[in-house]
């Protein structure tokens, strides 16, 4: 590999939200794009967890679903899984919707885990990019395509579910941990 150090990369953590303001897309330092993938957020303080999915995710942070955000300010251990990939990061909360989700911005992310964080996005941008150390044939890419179009429609289904509580919360949090295995 390289020979950089094993340190977290630090992350320009964005300046916090001037009160009495509005909206998170002015502050970002980089794009937000359309993007599903299982997520575990652990609150740094009191180590509660939740499991939920990510609806954008961008180099500087994501935006993750959930009925119950955490606090804005709070620090998160996030935990970003998609089939055989994962990216580990600290990220604080800088917008909370309640019964919604929460806007997390990484302020640390693991240095072997950034690649694949920016493959992700190299994805979801639109550009052509393999993830890290896989490259797929044409079949295979196109099955695999195929397979993160049926989880994203799932995925929407599920949190459609819930929200109109046809299912609980629990029910669509274990489909969606079943979905993204």
């Amino acid at each position: 590999m390289t020979d950089r150090p094993n340190k977290p990369l630090s992350v320009v953590p964005s300046p916090t939200k001037p009160e009495g303001t509005t909206g998170v897309a002015e502050r970002r330092r980089s794009p937000r794009y359309p993007f599903t993938v299982a997520v575990e957020v652990t609150e740094s303080r009191s180590q509660t967890r939740v499991s939920c999915r990510t609806a954008d995710i961008g180099l500087g942070g994501c935006y993750v679903d959930t009925m119950a955000p955490f606090p804005v300010g709070a620090i998160v251990r996030v935990r970003l899984n998609r089939e055989t990939r994962q990216v580990d990061a600290l990220a604080r909360v800088v917008v909370a919707h309640p019964s919604m989700g929460m806007g997390l911005a990484f302020t640390e992310i693991n240095p072997e885990h950034v690649g694949i964080l920016r493959a992700w996005v190299a994805e979801a941008s639109g550009e052509v990019s393999p993830e890290p150390e896989v490259a797929r044939s044409e079949p295979e890419a196109a099955i695999s395509a195929e397979i993160v179009k049926l989880r994203q429609v799932l995925n929407e289904l599920v949190s459609l579910m819930v929200r109109n509580r046809i299912i609980k919360e629990q029910e669509g949090a274990a489909l969606l941990r079943q979905l993204f295995r």
